[in-house]
């Protein structure tokens, strides 16, 4: 089965954000990764946290963020969780977080 995901909002939602290169992203249902590469391509040494339940949408971003994996911490869990997550990765802050 393939894995298809259409990212919403798109251009809103980075503008939104005001990414800053050095800053540290959440996407808290990355899906397929649409809206994930796109913050991705704007940090350079800034963090992104892609957080799906779904292995297979995982799989999925893995592929389409595969230039920027440097980047990204992959987390399997549900967003609610976000303060466990962000606790075991060690951040105390971030810049934005999106969460479609």
């Amino acid at each position: 089965m393939e894995f298809h995901h259409v990212s919403v909002l798109l251009q809103e939602c980075i503008d939104g954000l005001c990414i800053r290169p050095d800053g540290i992203y959440v996407d808290g249902t990355t899906g397929g990764g649409g809206h994930s590469l796109e913050i991705a391509k704007r940090i350079t040494t800034g963090r992104l946290i892609c957080i799906d339940q779904d292995l297979n949408a995982h799989a999925a971003a893995k592929e389409r963020l595969k230039d920027h994996l440097d980047k990204i911490t992959f987390v399997h869990d549900n967003f609610g969780n976000i303060g466990s997550i962000l606790d075991e990765l060690g951040i105390d802050r971030i810049d934005g977080m999106l969460m479609d």
